[in-house]
């Protein structure tokens, strides 16, 4: 009953958070950010995790606004990371002012076949790293092990919609995991009519924490979050619903899914499966997830690239993998700004594993092992749509039962040059980790990422 009493309060505030709608003009009319939800989470959601998987890369699918019968509503811009974010067909100030490359261009770059629209999916990232410590680890989370570089992204896909009614995409990670295999990163299909309820079908990013959720070319650093990339499920195979109200002044999505595996390694994350074998070793898990922007989308990127005028978002998710080998279970909560350049993000992440007595693969833990996790952010955009300054704070405690290096404090600043709107961008970010037990790593890294995000 407590645990019913807590979710019953969540809900309570949230649609009390929605009440309020201030009547400001949107970021899309000024020409700027185009709405966006939370995402079927990486743009390409960092799933990236272990990135992402780490990555998933990647916010959740967002449902356009409805549109009156005669005109079906338009088609999704898909951030890089992965998940799908709603846009205008209003052509912007850039275009308008014969700008082939300012603001709009994503929502211009689609292709009509009668009902069918389709879009490209594509992100290419490379990164530099002239400085990296003797300990770094990509195992452990940091960007890189050796100076030189790494191609760190590199995916293609198409998405599509159908008359507003029924929505697809697909797309492949062709450096995905460790090896940098090419593998599928996304594959989807869902039925759209009613932006109440939308379900949709597939691998797709799982509704937990709001940095898993927002694509992985979209961030205002290079990598998401180390504890978000360390925890978040990101890509998994099942059936999801979401539904979003008044203009996202409240949303829900939940989901069904094969169980969830992580790795031994704390920092490592989960695996991304697309589960070619089905659940041949595992159960099922569930998530969801409540969320509010009670004054209108937040668009899709981290930072305020536009400057809008002031918007909030908060959410709050959990999930619960009764696996073959684990029982995995985790919440977080998040709360997102945007203010005139300004934008600020915080979130709290918890999870736990526990394993199997007879576990259906090996595995090397063998007690429980809870963590928890704090994520502050901060940044500015200096000239809009040009230049930003971020930076971000973690402690991260990867066993509350014990104290070892893997409990670290992470320091990570950077700024960013959109060279093309937000297709085109540089990222130069320094990243500082300080293990709070144990011994001290040397593990900063400098890097310089080189972003192409369609």
């Amino acid at each position: 009953m407590r645990h019913l009493a807590c979710v019953a309060g969540a809900a309570a505030v949230l649609l009390a958070l929605s009440m309020p709608r201030a009547q400001e003009p949107e970021p899309g009319a000024q020409g700027t950010e185009q709405p966006a939800g939370a995402s079927p989470v990486d743009a390409p959601g960092e799933g990236e995790g272990a990135e992402s998987t780490g990555e998933q890369e990647s916010a959740q699918e967002s449902a356009a606004r409805p549109e009156p019968p005669e005109r079906p509503r338009p088609l999704q811009e898909r951030p890089a990371g992965g998940e799908a974010k709603a846009t205008t067909a209003a052509a912007s100030p850039g275009a308008a002012g014969g700008e082939p490359l300012g603001p709009g261009l994503r929502e211009r770059m689609r292709l009509s076949i009668g009902p069918l629209e389709v879009a490209p999916i594509a992100l290419i990232a490379l990164q530099a790293a002239p400085l990296v410590g003797d300990d770094a680890l990509i195992q452990a989370g940091d960007s890189a092990e050796q100076p030189g570089f790494r191609l760190r992204r590199v995916r293609a896909g198409v998405y599509g919609d159908v008359a507003g009614l029924v929505r697809f995409a697909i797309s492949t990670e062709l450096v995905g995991g460790s090896e940098g295999t090419a593998r599928i990163h996304e594959a989807w299909g869902g039925v759209t009519a009613m932006p109440a309820l939308e379900v949709y079908a597939g691998a797709r990013t799982v509704p937990f924490s709001r940095s898993a959720m927002t694509g992985a070319g979209d961030g205002a650093l290079t990598e998401r979050p180390l504890a978000v990339r360390a925890i978040a499920p990101f890509t998994q195979v099942g059936i999801q619903a979401e539904g979003h109200f008044q203009d996202r002044a409240f949303s829900y999505h939940a989901g069904v899914y094969n169980a969830f595996q992580r790795a031994d390694q704390f920092y490592t994350g989960h695996a991304e499966s697309l589960a070619p074998l089905g659940n041949r070793f595992e159960g099922i898990a569930v998530a969801g997830r409540l969320a509010t922007e009670p004054q209108g989308p937040l668009g899709r990127t981290i930072q305020d690239v536009a400057r809008s005028p002031f918007r909030v978002g908060a959410g709050v998710d959990g999930f619960f993998s009764d696996g073959g080998a684990r029982t995995l279970y985790g919440a977080s909560a998040d709360v997102l700004l945007h203010a005139a350049g300004l934008h600020a993000l915080g979130e709290v992440l918890w999870t736990g594993a526990s394993p199997k007595s007879v576990p259906t693969q090996p595995i090397a833990q063998v007690t429980s092992v809870t963590s928890i996790a704090l994520v502050f952010e901060a940044g500015y955009m200096i000239v809009a749509r040009k230049l930003g300054v971020s930076g971000r704070v973690e402690w991260i405690d990867a066993s509350v039962d014990v104290e070892d290096e893997g409990d670290n404090l992470v320091l990570t600043g950077g700024v960013s040059y959109h060279a093309v709107d937000d297709l085109v961008k540089a990222q130069l970010d320094y990243t500082h980790r300080e293990e709070l037990g144990g011994l001290s790593l040397a593990n900063d890294t400098l890097v310089l990422q080189l972003q192409l995000s369609l």
